[in-house]
C-alpha cells in the first residue's frame, strides 16, 4: 500500500468516526435533515463553501483556464460566487423565516401538495446524478492510487460516503465539511506558492493577451447562458437551501452565506491561476483537466502530494454527502411521508436513513 492511498484511507476513516459520534445526537427529523437548526457561523460558512467547492471547482476550473483562459471560467468561480451573494442578500432571511425543511415545501405552501411532489421528483435526479459523478471521481482516485479495480474502488467510495451520511445527517455533513474545507484550502495553499513563482506570474498577462481575443468572441446570448446556469439554477438547489435554513438565526444565515461567497471566490482563484500558469509550464496537454494533478505531482514533495490528494478527496466528499442527503430529504419528506402525514418521529427518521 503506497503513502498516497494510506493517507486517503486514514482520512476517510476519520470521516466515518465523525459520522458515528454525531449520530448519537440525532433524535428527530429536524436534527437529521437540518442539524436541529443550530448551525453557527463556523459550521455554516464552511459547510456552504465545501458543499459548493467540488472536484469540478479544482480540476475543472484549472482545466478550463488552461484550455481557454479567463473565457473558460465564467461559471466557476465567478458565477457560483454571485449565486451565493444573491442568496445571502435576497433569499436567505425570507427562506429561513418560513421554517421550511426542503425547497419543495415552498411549492406546497404556495401551490399544492401535488406541485410539491412534482418539484421533488424533478429535483431528485439532478442531485443523484451529481452525487454519482462525484463518487465515480473518488473511485477513480482510489483506483489510481492502489491495485483496486475501478468497479471495486467506486463501490468502496459509495459505501463510505453513504455510511457517514446515513449515521449523522446534516450535522455530520457540516462537521466533516469543516475538516474537508480546511484540508482543501491547505492543499491548494501548499501547491500555489510552489508553482506561482515570480517568473511564472509574469507570463500570465502575455498568455491572456494571446488567447482571450478569440475565446472571448461569444454572442451575448451565450454569455447570458453561461452566467444564468450557475446563478439561477443554483439558487434553488436543495444542497444550498438546506444549509441556509439550518442556521440558528436569519442573521447567521445571511452573513454566513455572504462570507462563504467571499471564501469561495478567493479560494476559487487558486485553481484558476494554476490553470493559467500550467499553460506556460506544461503546454500541449491533450487532456486539460489533467493539468492540476500533473502540476501537483511535479512540484510537490511526496508527503505534500499526499496532502494534496487528501484535498481533492475532500472536495469530492463534501459535495457528494450533501447531494445524497438532499435526495433523501426530497424523497422521504416530500414524497413518501406526504402520503403518510401521521408518521411519528422514529418512523420519519428511519425512513430518511433507509432512503
Amino acid at each position: 500500500m503506497n503513502a498516497t492511498l494510506t493517507g486517503i484511507l486514514i482520512y476517510i476513516v476519520a470521516q466515518l468516526l465523525i459520522g458515528f459520534f454525531v449520530s448519537k445526537k440525532i433524535r428527530n427529523e429536524e436534527d437529521y435533515l437540518l442539524a436541529g437548526r443550530s448551525l453557527g457561523y463556523g459550521l455554516a460558512i464552511f459547510s456552504i463553501f465545501a458543499t459548493w467547492f467540488g472536484a469540478e471547482s479544482c480540476i475543472g476550473t484549472a482545466g478550463a483556464a488552461y484550455e481557454s483562459g479567463l473565457a473558460g471560467v465564467t461559471a466557476d468561480p465567478f458565477g457560483y460566487a454571485v449565486c451565493l451573494i444573491v442568496m445571502a442578500l435576497v433569499l436567505a432571511v425570507p427562506l429561513w423565516k418560513m421554517k421550511l425543511t426542503t425547497i419543495a415545501d415552498l411549492f406546497r405552501i404556495r401551490f399544492s401538495v401535488r406541485t410539491e411532489r412534482l418539484t421533488a421528483i424533478i429535483m431528485i435526479p439532478t442531485s443523484l446524478l451529481w452525487a454519482a459523478a462525484q463518487i465515480r471521481a473518488l473511485g477513480m482516485i482510489l483506483s489510481a492510487s492502489s491495485e483496486l479495480t475501478a468497479f471495486t474502488a467506486i463501490t468502496l467510495a459509495a459505501a463510505v460516503v453513504i455510511a457517514y451520511t446515513v449515521m449523522g445527517g446534516l450535522l455530520a455533513d457540516a462537521i466533516t465539511d469543516v475538516v474537508q474545507g480546511v484540508a482543501l484550502i491547505a492543499g491548494l495553499l501548499i501547491l500555489a506558492p510552489m508553482v506561482m513563482t515570480p517568473d511564472t506570474v509574469m507570463t500570465i498577462p502575455d498568455l491572456l493577451a494571446a488567447r482571450d481575443p478569440a475565446t472571448l468572441n461569444h454572442s451575448w446570448w451565450l454569455w447570458l447562458e453561461e452566467w444564468s446556469i450557475p446563478i439561477c439554477g443554483s439558487l434553488v438547489a436543495q444542497e444550498l437551501i438546506s444549509r441556509v435554513i439550518a442556521c440558528k438565526s436569519p442573521q447567521v444565515a445571511k452573513r454566513a452565506t455572504l462570507l462563504a461567497a467571499g471564501m469561495y471566490l478567493a479560494v476559487g482563484m487558486i485553481p484558476l491561476m494554476l490553470g493559467l500558469a500550467g499553460f506556460y509550464l506544461m503546454p500541449g496537454l491533450k487532456e486539460p483537466e489533467h493539468i492540476l494533478p500533473m502540476i501537483a505531482q511535479k512540484y510537490l514533495p511526496a508527503w505534500m502530494y499526499v496532502l494534496f490528494a487528501g484535498a481533492i478527496v475532500s472536495a469530492i466528499l463534501s459535495t457528494v454527502d450533501s447531494a445524497l442527503l438532499s435526495c433523501s430529504a426530497l424523497f422521504s419528506h416530500n414524497i413518501l411521508l406526504s402520503l403518510k402525514p401521521g408518521a411519528g418521529e422514529k418512523q420519519k427518521l428511519l425512513c430518511r436513513q433507509l432512503k
